[in-house]
């Protein structure tokens, strides 16, 4: 009875396993390469996720009942304000679903999960990485009208976007391949997490997006730590991650209520940018106006054009800064919920025995954060699923010792 029931279980696990590289392809796909088949083939996923996490709502995490809590209250706050529409609910409730089934897979078959998502983002990365070297003036180019006069500019696109929408792609390129080598650190996985850095840097460097950069900068470093620190039974000293986040937060209050020129040095030598951070001052101050109208609900989700409205200017979709864009759409509730949030992720860090692991879970918290001051990012379910990895480094650790 024992054999059989471990056969059932394997045939489970690889069942699920494909259906999960399939649910990733779709979720994975870039729009530069879309084709109506993708479309019907993620809602059909879809539906089927709806099913499958009913199914194993047991193995649902901690993190996953936060972020269900994000996506409910966010939509219900947009459409109790007579915003949204179905394609707002649909987009949404996908990113909350494939969060919640990657996590549930994830519990399955850890390798095989980070395997099968690392592939996804290498490919699409690596061929992202080339369009960047052979078309360095982008593939195609999107004009952008800046004001009521009609003063247009065009930039740049390539496989997976404009310059600023990349950086996700590539720190979570890094953070899988680490994890991918971590569980079975073998010389290819060695050798793959090297070169996923490497890439990651170059690519942001091509695109001159420094705050990328920076953060993918982090990343790398925090790949070399783990690899190059692997048979050193050297601890490394980690701060606590709640003070990270505190960080953070001071951080960010700082830049934005302009009472940060004391970093003006600091700014300059990373980021390549003025205090006004290429003028993204302009969007704190009107989301910020935005969200003292209402501070408790906030506008709920605005479209781009909305957004533009309701900030006075063309030039603007979005606040440019995650933490005031949860406070100008979705209020205080909203913000307190993504707080919690990360404060779940950092006791889940607090909490890593392996002090490599955990200066590394760290550095791609930090990573995050870099470009959430700069840029809105809890709209990608790249953002979404690294935030998930991080999370599940404990259970990683807990692979190689006892039991996660």
């Amino acid at each position: 009875y024992k054999k059989n029931e471990g056969k059932e279980t394997n045939m489970e696990v690889k069942k699920s396993s494909l259906i999960f590289f399939l649910y990733a392809l779709v979720m994975f796909w870039p729009d530069y390469f879309f084709f109506g088949m993708i479309k019907y083939l993620e809602n059909l996923l879809a539906a089927y996720a709806v099913i499958y996490v009913y199914n194993n709502r047991k193995r649902i995490s901690g993190l996953s009942i936060i972020v269900i809590i994000y996506f409910t209250y966010f939509l219900l706050d947009t459409f109790l304000q007579g915003r949204g529409d179905i394609h707002t609910l649909i987009s949404n409730a996908k990113i909350a679903l494939f969060f919640v089934v990657t996590d549930i897979q994830f519990e399955k078959e850890k390798y095989d999960t980070v395997n099968i998502m690392w592939w996804f983002v290498f490919v699409f990365s690596l061929m992202n990485f080339f369009s960047l070297i052979l078309f360095p003036n982008g593939l195609y180019r999107v004009e952008t009208v800046w004001n009521e006069s009609g003063t247009k500019t065009s930039a740049p696109y390539w496989i997976l976007g404009f310059k600023n929408s990349q950086a996700f792609w590539y720190l979570l390129l890094e953070i899988l391949a680490l994890l991918k080598w971590y569980l079975r650190p073998t010389r290819i996985n060695k050798f793959f997490a090297y070169g996923c850095a490497i890439v990651a840097v170059a690519a942001q460097l091509l695109v001159r997006s420094s705050t990328a950069t920076v953060a993918c900068i982090v990343g790398a470093i925090g790949i070399w730590i783990a690899i190059s620190f692997e048979r050193k039974n050297v601890p490394i000293k980690s701060i606590n991650s709640y003070l990270i986040v505190a960080i953070n937060y001071i951080v960010n209050a700082l830049l934005v209520f302009g009472m940060a020129t004391f970093l003006g040095p600091v700014v300059q030598t990373l980021f390549n940018k003025d205090l006004t951070f290429s003028n993204r001052t302009n969007a704190w101050i009107a989301a910020f106006s935005g969200f003292l109208k209402n501070p408790i609900h906030g506008t709920g989700i605005l479209t781009s054009e909305s957004a533009k409205e309701v900030l006075g200017s063309l030039s603007y979709m979005q606040a440019h800064n995650e933490w005031l864009q949860c406070l100008w759409q979705g209020g205080i509730i909203l913000f307190v919920i993504v707080t919690v949030m990360f404060l779940a992720v950092a006791k889940r860090i607090n909490k890593i025995v392996d002090s490599k692991l955990k200066v590394v879970a760290n550095l791609f918290l930090v990573s995050i954060f870099v470009e959430m001051a700069f840029e809105v990012w809890l709209g990608s379910q790249l953002t979404w699923i690294m935030v998930l990895m991080i999370y599940k480094m404990k259970c990683m650790e807990s692979e190689k010792i006892l039991s996660c």
